[in-house]
């Protein structure tokens, strides 16, 4: 895919520096410009006339410290910026107060973004991340383009890497394979298709017709893989793995036992709730992957 222009959501610790991780490579192959984008935390300067007068002192000091931390959040970025220039790449910085989701896709949208990437959202644990999730899943679920975001393990080169792609033949799904196509060529990697037949059952409870209904569905998706494979010109080694059971739980434990270095997987961009009641595939990935997730957009 044509890749111009790449967002990174930099939080100067250790999620902003995996983002950079997989960013860098990335903007290296496609000579793409990075564009590093930091949310520093807000001020007081909106609620400033509203403190009463005993207050106003304490604000005052803790308005400087968010200054000094404010300063400190643009000198590492520059830091951050520089190296990427030393590295022969094209790229800009940006580092603004608010919300680092808000600030990530806003950006994503005045620059026409065709990638986002951000850090892991493993640590979001807290009832209010549990109901709005985190940094990594807001802007998945809102962005404008396709998000990398830097889940489980990562590698140093991903020359001859292994995609895992989850494939469900819808538009995402089908962009996701053509995705994984184009960066495989671009990597000499290769690129495996799972098709996961979704169900509830378990082994216990399941249904004696049910193994005949598996088989059906299948041996349909098999074939359906196949002709993707001619008809999106995939490479000839492109293996194909007709699963079942739960869609993000199998995807997962299929990339981990293939041993991928990448997941790919289509989104839709379904809302937390909606998520949290029917499930949601990729939002399941973004929190168990044992790689680094891209979520797809047409």
């Amino acid at each position: 895919m044509a890749i111009k222009t790449i967002v990174v959501g930099v939080d100067l610790g250790e999620s902003g520096h995996r983002a950079m991780q997989l960013a860098i490579p990335t903007a290296q192959a496609t000579r793409a410009t990075l564009w590093l984008v930091h949310a520093s935390e807000v001020g007081l300067e909106h609620a400033w006339r509203d403190l009463p007068l005993g207050a106003r002192s304490a604000a005052q000091a803790l308005r400087e410290r968010l200054k000094g931390r404010f300063q400190n959040s643009l000198q590492e970025l520059e830091s951050e910026r520089q190296r990427c220039e030393d590295l022969g790449l094209s790229c800009q910085s940006s580092c603004e107060e608010g919300r680092p989701w808000e600030t990530i896709l806003r950006t994503a949208v005045s620059v026409n973004a065709d990638l986002i990437a951000v850090g892991d959202p493993v640590g979001a644990i807290g009832l209010p991340e549990r109901l709005l999730g985190s940094t990594a899943e807001r802007v998945v679920r809102q962005a404008p383009c396709s998000v990398l975001v830097s889940c489980g393990r990562l590698r140093d080169d991903y020359t001859g890497a292994r995609i895992a792609v989850g494939v469900d033949f819808s538009v995402h799904g089908i962009e996701a394979v053509r995705w994984a196509r184009d960066v495989a060529n671009g990597i000499d990697g290769e690129v495996a298709l799972l098709y996961v037949v979704p169900h509830p059952i378990t082994e216990i409870i399941m249904p004696r017709e049910w193994q005949t209904v598996l088989e059906g569905l299948a041996s349909a998706g098999r074939s359906r893989l196949d002709q993707l494979i001619v008809s999106e010109g995939l490479k000839p080694n492109t293996t194909v793995h007709v699963l079942d059971g739960p869609i993000g739980k199998t995807l997962c434990n299929a990339t981990a036992e293939l041993n991928a270095d990448l997941l790919f997987v289509g989104c839709r961009g379904e809302g937390r709730l909606r998520g949290m009641m029917l499930g949601s595939a990729s939002q399941y990935c973004l929190r168990y992957s044992p790689v680094p997730v891209l979520t797809v957009r047409p």
